[in-house]
């Protein structure tokens, strides 16, 4: 692995690891030996390896990714803003002080600030998506509020090897009872929801540390844990990765205006994609904006992000379609369910 400039290279063994750690996480009292056995090498080599990815920035953090549908705790909206170029600092500011503010960009169009406002548990959206716009100043013919109606896909995957980067299809568990497994979870299973979404450790015994925290046994840790996942709360263990590190620079929201009777069939049909990491059906503002349905793009450049909105267009047949390219990151998080 060399670094140069700001982007990472990556040599056979880092991205075949980086798969393994988005997708196939070991939930065992060694995962790095597991880890270690896939792909032929030491455990030391494979920790050594990760604890320098994410040294240079290619790892954000290992954690837990959860199913909000399971969950069903948070409600979440689209904001977009017509800012001044002389007020942009002062609004930024603003708005990255909210924690329920987890993605803020510049974006090319008009309404040229968008960031996405999500409340878990006893928040409320409606209270804080007003103190935001009271407190930024922006008049309201100048915004747009557009919360999410339906959620087809959320999978920020990336695919490392077989040739190329793509963002990976998601998979989700068939059980349906997750949600009222976790309505019952006692305080344990709920303390380890919460200590794992913020991060997984990247030690020698991950799990060890984590029951300590617990005051439990690691064997009951990763027990809870593998139980989480089977009922479908706890979708995956798995990195974060910084795609800028790895050279995927270009970023796009595509909004399509979509017929309400064909929202079903393009929504799914666009998240089939594996360059599709998002997928959102949005409530639209007559007269100010008719798109309804919000897809998000990675790729290495630009070129290849309107080459592929340009194909997608024509598979599901949706003509009326913005390419709104992000040129400037304010904020990423992630989202912090309530437990």
């Amino acid at each position: 692995m060399n670094v140069k400039g700001s982007v990472v290279k990556l040599d056979k063994l880092d991205k075949e690891l980086l798969q393994q750690l988005q997708d196939n996480f070991p939930v065992e009292k060694r995962p790095w030996s597991d880890l270690g056995k896939m792909l032929g090498i030491s455990e030391e080599e494979v920790l050594s390896r990760i604890q320098q990815l994410s040294a240079e920035g290619v790892i954000r953090k290992l954690r837990t990714i959860l199913d909000a549908k399971k969950l069903n705790t948070c409600s979440s909206t689209l904001m977009a803003m017509k800012v001044p170029e002389d007020k942009m600092e002062g609004v930024v500011n603003v708005v990255n002080e909210y924690m329920s503010v987890t993605h803020n960009y510049r974006r090319e169009h008009d309404y040229n600030l968008w960031f996405t406002v999500t409340t878990c548990g006893s928040k409320d959206l409606g209270s804080t998506v007003e103190e935001i716009i009271r407190r930024t100043g922006i008049p309201e013919r100048d915004i747009l509020d557009l919360p999410t109606t339906t959620v087809f896909k959320i999978d920020v995957r990336f695919k490392f090897t077989n040739g190329g980067l793509k963002a990976m299809n998601g998979n989700s568990n068939g059980n349906s009872n997750g949600n009222s497994i976790l309505s019952n979870a006692d305080a344990i299973n709920k303390a380890i929801i919460h200590s794992t979404q913020e991060r997984i450790p990247l030690v020698d015994e991950p799990f060890a540390e984590i029951a300590k925290e617990m005051g439990i046994s690691q064997d009951e840790v990763i027990a809870r844990l593998k139980e989480l996942i089977s009922v479908g709360v706890i979708k995956r263990l798995g990195i974060s990765v910084n795609q800028r590190k790895i050279g995927i620079v270009a970023n796009a929201v595509v909004a399509w205006k979509v017929p309400q009777e064909q929202v079903k069939r393009v929504g799914s049909m666009l998240s089939a994609y594996r360059e599709i990491t998002h997928c959102y059906e949005r409530v639209t503002v007559p007269g100010k904006w008719e798109c309804n349905l919000f897809t998000v793009i990675h790729s290495y450049n630009r070129e290849s992000v309107e080459e592929t909105a340009r194909k997608m267009s024509e598979a599901v047949g949706i003509s009326h379609y913005l390419v709104m390219f992000s040129n400037e990151q304010f904020k990423r998080t992630s989202v912090m369910h309530p437990y």
